[in-house]
């Protein structure tokens, strides 16, 4: 990563650093927490429809400032949005470790929701910003590569201090965290949409909605991450049916189900990780996101019919792969789309409607996914996989015409 902006000024090198640092520091903290959100929910008295909703309020949070956040980072500048952010997130997670109800578990549930939302809007306008010409969507796509990176590591290790400590010092060690690491980056963040282009721009969500490039970018990650959300519950469905069948009690078939899977999508977060630092991502850049989008969406079809004829461990483990390299090229592809079609000032509203299509796809991919395997649940091959290849293909020959013109 050095090495790739080693064409920048050391000053440019350190700010982008920075910002990079910040983009990690910001999906850290959920993905260290997600271990221990429930527990303490309940420690709180809530049953089991209280520590769902509980759960779900950051998430309902995130969605609703993600565009919120994106207009503030263009209305008021990137730097003081983020910093602003970054500075309530900690003091969020520290009441969730001692908060005395479960009516304050839920406010902290909600700011710490409404803060994520901000810093993915305005953290991605400021990389967009930053990135030099010709090398927004590899500077995009390392972004998204510390996004993986933080949900791999941070559920493993806020488990394994919650063991050897207990569920307060993840808490606690989460915000401090936060806070030395807001404190280190705050003065190297740069603010790159001067004053003089911040403020009220008449019109900018219309012609946001109205480019055709943008559309193609927003409903392209939507339908990345639906599928990557269908195909969840499939893969370990579909091992404990295969373990039932060699065999296997249902217990033993539970544990194989549940390693194998976990297995198969470190595999999948491994192969995307790689593809979004590699330099295939900064194809976007110099040919568009036409071609590399092609290529991506080639390897998540061929990887969503293997796992619907797959026979066994080995072609999942193949068509893993071709899903970690097809998402490692759409996602960056579709965010470079976004820093190269928008018009600086409006960039960060863009990115609100970005993260917003991402997430509704997690929120809306288990859902499609838990109805296919309802409505097939008879079928002798199971369609999932195939009707989420199908849309794939369906929605690229409408949207990659759009996606081809947004080039630096």
């Amino acid at each position: 990563m050095i090495a790739a902006m080693s064409n920048l000024s050391p000053v440019s090198r350190m700010r982008r650093a920075a910002i990079y640092a910040a983009v990690f520091f910001a999906f850290i903290d959920n993905f260290a927490l997600l271990p221990v959100l429930g527990p303490r929910a309940q420690q709180l008295g809530g049953d089991p429809l209280l520590v769902g909703l509980a759960i779900a309020a950051y998430s309902l949070a995130n969605l609703a400032f993600d565009p919120i956040g994106g207009s503030l980072a263009d209305r008021l500048g990137r730097r003081r949005v983020v910093i602003a952010a970054l500075a309530i997130s900690p003091v969020a997670i520290l009441v969730y470790a001692f908060a005395d109800s479960l009516p304050l578990f839920f406010l902290a549930r909600i700011v710490h929701g409404a803060t994520g939302g901000v810093l993915g809007a305005s953290l991605f306008a400021l990389l967009g910003d930053a990135a030099p010409v010709g090398e927004r969507g590899r500077t995009l796509g390392r972004a998204g590569a510390l996004i993986g990176i933080a949900a791999v590591v941070g559920p493993g290790v806020g488990a394994l201090v919650s063991t050897l400590y207990g569920s307060s010092a993840v808490f606690i060690g989460v915000a401090v965290l936060i806070g030395v690491g807001f404190l280190a980056v705050l003065p190297l963040l740069p603010e790159t949409l001067a004053p003089s282009g911040a403020g009220s721009t008449p019109g900018a969500w219309r012609r946001i909605v109205a480019d055709p490039r943008l559309r193609a970018a927003f409903l392209a990650i939507f339908g990345l991450e639906v599928a990557v959300g269908t195909i969840t519950g499939f893969i370990k469905d579909g091992l404990i049916v295969r373990a039932l069948a060699e065999g296997r009690d249902q217990e033993g078939a539970l544990r194989y189900a549940a390693g194998a899977s976990g297995g198969l999508f470190s595999i999948f977060g491994a192969i995307a990780i790689a593809m979004m630092l590699s330099r295939f991502a900064g194809r976007v850049d110099r040919r568009g996101s036409l071609g590399v989008s092609l290529v991506g969406l080639a390897a998540l079809a061929a990887a969503l019919l293997l796992l619907a004829v797959s026979p066994g461990l080995q072609t999942d483990i193949v068509a893993m792969l071709l899903y970690g390299v097809g998402y490692g090229l759409i996602f960056p592809a579709a965010a470079g789309a976004i820093a190269i079609a928008s018009a600086p000032t409006e960039r960060g509203r863009a990115n609100g409607v970005f993260n917003l299509s991402f997430d509704l796809g997690i929120s809306a991919g288990p859902i499609l996914g838990g109805l296919l395997a309802t409505l097939t649940a008879t079928a002798a091959v199971p369609i999932s996989p195939f009707v989420g290849g199908l849309l794939l293909v369906v929605g690229a020959a409408a949207l990659l015409p759009a996606l081809g013109r947004a080039r630096a």
